[in-house]
């Protein structure tokens, strides 16, 4: 009796759903945050998503303390340090997923430096035009900042122009016209939907 019970368990736990593991993060890991589809999220993502991949507006470091991990990223607060747990729980609050990319095989080796690097560039301000200058940075700026010297990530030039008509979306040309600026279509810069493409990464999963 006891070993037909067991089998009859055994049967109910192998036809219930399998739940993987949640992927853990590690040091150098960068954490893109899915894109809303209105306001400045969705103005990036107009002029940089691609089409039939998810969209991204937010990119951070990650790295660790003594008492756990922590992100290193530029966001509308400045270039800062912030709590994972912290920084989880603000995506959540906006209804964003935030998914897991990690460095592959010899390019891991930047890390520690990447880190250390990216440490020196915090208390600086936002840089809310995207133009590149020395005295504030934006988050995919902060990144390939902290991994220039390996020439990890690369600038390009940035586009403006909505992908699917061609044109400067008017989200655009009143952002910079507010900011007494013309819009800086082709100017070198980064952006997180282009970051998170690049052939150095992999897609690990979606931080639960």
């Amino acid at each position: 009796m006891r070993t037909l019970l067991l089998s009859f368990v055994l049967l109910i736990a192998s036809l219930l759903p399998v739940h993987a593991k949640a992927p853990q993060v590690q040091d150098g890991d960068l954490l893109f945050v899915t894109a809303a589809t209105t306001g400045l999220s969705g103005a990036i993502n107009d002029a940089t998503g691609k089409q039939g991949a998810v969209s991204y507006d937010h990119v951070a470091l990650v790295a660790h303390e003594s008492d756990g991990y922590v992100v290193l990223h530029a966001d509308e607060k400045g270039s800062r340090e912030q709590a994972l747990d912290a920084f989880l729980d603000e995506a959540r609050a906006r209804h964003r997923q935030v998914v897991i990319h990690r460095l592959k095989g010899d390019q891991r080796s930047a890390i520690p430096d990447a880190i250390a690097r990216a440490r020196t560039l915090l208390g600086k301000p936002y840089n809310e035009t995207y133009v590149q200058d020395e005295d504030s940075y934006y988050c995919s700026d902060f990144i390939e900042r902290a991994f220039r010297a390996r020439h990890v990530f690369a600038t390009q030039p940035m586009n403006f122009k909505n992908l699917q008509t061609g044109e400067i979306s008017p989200y655009w040309v009143d952002f910079y016209r507010s900011k007494g600026m013309d819009v800086p279509q082709g100017a070198p810069g980064t952006n997180p939907n282009d970051m998170s493409a690049s052939p150095v990464l992999e897609r690990i999963g979606v931080v639960d």
